[in-house]
């Protein structure tokens, strides 16, 4: 299982780590560089100011050397060396050579402002370098007007001058050793920072999972709240509220349904219970034959329930098939030739435009919209019905009545509720709260919406068919 907080610090402290390394790397050679490049120009320099001490008299070779001045080439402490050369012969040498078996330095053939240095093990076994310049040396006949020098008189020389490196050796080895304290030092502390720097920035990830796991669809608990409003989760907060709020009103609904449903079939079972018990207590009963008409319009009083229930709950989320092509005031009027009984107005628009959906559909919304508001409307009070296009693309059906029992704005959110009723005294007159629910999940089904709107107890079923549906 992939942890975000493990691939975070792992990634982070691989980064950090990378480009600290690279600056303290960068660093430490430029240091290392730094120190070896004095050194070397400390040689030099020193190389240098041997070679002034050497110059040419009348083919005489003469090197004005002092070890009062220069002790360290008397070998008394720390000693250093040099040795001049001419034509590979030596000429001549520092003191401190003749104090150890290896009484002269390599010789190497260098050109002239080509100096050479090289590592090597002095004569008293130390660790050191050797720098090698070929020069020519003063001449003391020359004019202070002559810049130039005669080879032929003035044959070129080879001065080595060679010193302990241990001093450097030990300065660089510390500075590296430094460096590798300091990179373990550094990667340590990057992967510390690292981590509670993920953790302090994932603290309100794991708040919001502790609110998760304590929810409950079953408990009226408080929505999901961040104590810091975090950008990233804003958006998460917002869906997992939705999501909450919607579940819970699904359990909420579907706890309701189920006690309605028992409440709508307990009083029909009681009554057939009430009945079987009174013709088994009174099998000659002369009321047996009465009872009998009731015990079928109980049955079939449950049929109905148990029917409209199973409708409901098989077309509650699918989509139907809108292959049907039929004139919608045609349907409305065949539909209200079966209710000639009742004060229904309904007008007419002939300019509205053939309709394809689904019929079987479209004539079951119908004709509960109609069922329900003739038995939710005062007797003889007018139904009015209207059809007309819409600048949408749509045809609009309205369905406006009376109500007989008052409603409010909040009932309108329970209208298409299953098994809701206003009236305490359920089923009656055959009524089960279900007719709205039914037309509600077949519009739904075809793509059209049913929505309801009142005004001073004046109530109107809107249904909103697109001309274009959407196949399935």
């Amino acid at each position: 299982m992939i942890s975000i907080q493990k691939k975070l610090v792992r990634t982070l402290s691989i980064s950090i780590t990378a480009v600290v390394l690279i600056i303290l790397l960068a660093i430490d050679i430029a240091v290392d560089t730094w120190i070896d490049n004095q050194f070397n120009r400390a040689m030099q320099a020193k190389a240098g100011m041997l070679m002034t001490l050497v110059s040419v008299d009348q083919q005489q070779i003469d090197f004005h050397f002092s070890s009062r001045f220069l002790p360290e080439f008397d070998g008394s402490a720390e000693p250093e060396y040099f040795q001049l050369w001419s034509n590979g012969t030596a000429l001549q040498r520092s003191k401190s050579l003749d104090l150890f078996t290896t009484a002269t330095l390599p010789f190497r053939n260098v050109k002239i402002a080509e100096p050479m240095i090289e590592e090597i093990t002095l004569p008293d076994g130390r660790a050191g370098r050797v720098i090698y310049n070929r020069f020519m040396p003063q001449n003391n006949n020359q004019t202070q007007q002559s810049t130039s020098i005669d080879n032929n008189d003035n044959p070129s020389l080879v001065l080595a001058f060679a010193t302990s490196a241990e001093s450097i050796n030990f300065v660089l080895w510390f500075i590296d050793i430094v460096f590798i304290i300091t990179t373990i030092s550094v990667i340590i502390f990057i992967r510390l920072f690292v981590r509670k720097a993920v953790e302090h920035g994932l603290s309100p990830l794991n708040k919001l999972n502790e609110q998760i796991n304590n929810l409950s669809l079953t408990a009226d608990s408080q929505p999901i709240k961040l104590d810091e409003p975090v950008q990233e989760l804003m958006a998460v907060k917002a869906s997992l509220n939705s999501f909450i709020k919607e579940n819970r009103d699904l359990y909420f609904r579907e706890k309701r349904l189920t006690s309605d449903i028992a409440h709508e079939l307990r009083t029909p079972v009681a009554e057939l219970i009430n009945l079987t018990e009174v013709i088994q207590k009174f099998p000659d009963n002369e009321l047996k034959q009465d009872y009998l008409p009731n015990v079928l319009k109980i049955s079939k009083r449950l049929k109905d329930i148990v029917d409209n229930i199973l409708l409901l709950h098989k077309y509650q989320h699918t989509k139907l098939s809108k292959n049907d092509v039929f004139d919608l005031n045609q349907v409305i009027q065949r539909l209200l030739s079966h209710k000639t009984d009742h004060n229904i107005q309904f007008a007419a628009d002939e300019s509205v435009p053939m309709l394809v959906s689904n019929l079987s559909a479209v004539e079951s919304i119908i004709t509960n919209l109609i069922s329900n508001a003739i038995t939710h409307s005062p007797a003889n009070t007018p139904i009015f019905i209207s059809l007309h296009s819409t600048d949408s693309n749509a045809i609009k059906l309205d369905i406006s009545n009376t109500c007989a029992t008052k409603l409010s704005n909040d009932d309108l959110k329970q209208l298409f509720e299953p098994l809701w009723q206003k009236d305490s005294a359920r089923s009656a007159s055959g009524n089960y709260g279900l007719g709205l629910s039914i037309a509600d999940t077949f519009a739904k089904a075809i793509n059209s919406t049913l929505t309801a709107q009142l005004h001073q107890q004046q109530i109107t079923l809107t249904l909103l068919i697109p001309l274009k549906n959407k196949t399935t």
